[in-house]
């Protein structure tokens, strides 16, 4: 997988909020092949994954320990959801950092465990 496919991928997320399950199987398909299958079998399935605790479940199997930040303001059209992911909640010196936004919350950890692992990522070639 290349890094535009992510890119493509990750723009569905932050920007769509009525993606198929055809699309959330893509997005299953790259966290597969980012985390070398750490994604938890019982969650990665396009139903789950969907869901703010599937998401959260993936977010915790890829990273755990990591902090979460979540914030968002709920609305009549949408969320408006951010999520950050860091390694260290204490200190500004973080290697890397995960972040999202869509106006599901589900798709907004997805976004950015996504994000967080193409930067950690070897696979991945470096824009």
């Amino acid at each position: 997988m290349k890094d535009p496919e992510i890119d493509l991928l990750i723009e569905q997320l932050e920007t769509r909020g009525d993606l198929s399950i055809a699309e959330l199987d893509g997005v299953i398909g790259a966290l597969d092949f980012l985390l070398d299958d750490k994604t938890p079998r019982n969650v990665a399935t396009p139903l789950r994954v969907g869901t703010t605790d599937g998401a959260m479940l993936i977010a915790d199997a890829a990273y755990p320990n990591w902090s979460v930040h979540i914030r968002g303001r709920a609305n009549d059209k949408d969320g408006h959801w951010h999520c950050v992911l860091r390694e260290d909640d204490a200190r500004d010196s973080d290697a890397a950092i995960g972040s999202g936004r869509s106006p599901v919350l589900a798709q907004a950890i997805l976004a950015a465990v996504l994000r967080l692992s193409m930067t950690l990522s070897k696979k991945a070639p470096s824009a």
